[in-house]
């Protein structure tokens, strides 16, 4: 399947370049039949926001720009390589983390911020964050004045996979952030959740964030 917004090739429900809902034809179909009623930068619709064409293009060459960082696996790899122990470092984690995590083991960190800016712009930024810094869109939850994405949090040095969960709610002309990390099996992530947490909140902080120049333009 491909995307129909940027083009890439994809499968299940959201794109992982742009972060698009991947749907069917008809899906589309009917979608064209509904004219838009309210401009994107106030909507508080995720398919409507993401499926702007200025949104989409900002995603897209942030997503073109980003750079991967060295996964637990890749390090794991390494270590096998390094220090042999007779069996794989993956196969161990593979085993331990979800054992942990049943335990009730797990970290993270939780913040709220409440931004002067429209939730849909607000939206917009989150995206743009997302695919600036890798994490792809798991699942959204659309509610009447906001949404909640749900996002993955790529292993790292620091920590194995986990997951972001970003909730957006609309009050009044502000936009109440709430962004919590959740690590399971793994009980420090020597600062990882505060580093994402920050990255995030100056991410939508930034008024440039949604710009995008020509070489972005063409990289994307």
């Amino acid at each position: 399947m491909f995307c129909s917004q940027c083009g890439v090739k994809a499968s299940g429900n959201f794109c992982f370049q742009c972060g698009h809902r991947l749907r069917s034809a008809s899906e589309h179909a009917a979608e064209e039949l509904v004219p838009a009623m309210v401009a994107w930068e106030d909507d508080a619709v995720y398919e409507r926001v993401a499926a702007n064409v200025e949104v989409r293009t900002a995603i897209a060459s942030h997503a073109a720009q980003a750079r991967p960082g060295l996964s637990a696996d890749a390090l794991m790899e390494i270590a096998d390589k390094v220090v042999p122990i007779g069996v794989s470092y993956s196969a161990v984690t593979a085993v331990a983390q979800p054992m942990w995590a049943s335990l009730g083991v797990r970290t993270g960190k939780e913040r709220t911020e409440t931004l002067v800016e429209p939730v849909g712009r607000v939206l917009a930024k989150v995206l743009c964050s997302l695919a600036k810094h890798q994490q792809t869109v798991q699942r959204v939850e659309q509610a009447e004045q906001g949404c909640t994405i749900l996002a993955e949090l790529p292993s790292s040095i620091w920590a194995m996979k986990g997951e972001l969960s970003i909730t957006l709610a609309r009050q009044d002309k502000q936009c109440v952030v709430t962004a919590a990390t959740n690590i399971p099996g793994q009980a420090f992530d020597w600062g990882l959740s505060q580093r994402c947490l920050e990255a995030l909140f100056v991410d939508l902080g930034s008024e440039t964030i949604l710009s995008v120049t020509r070489t972005s333009m063409d990289a994307a």
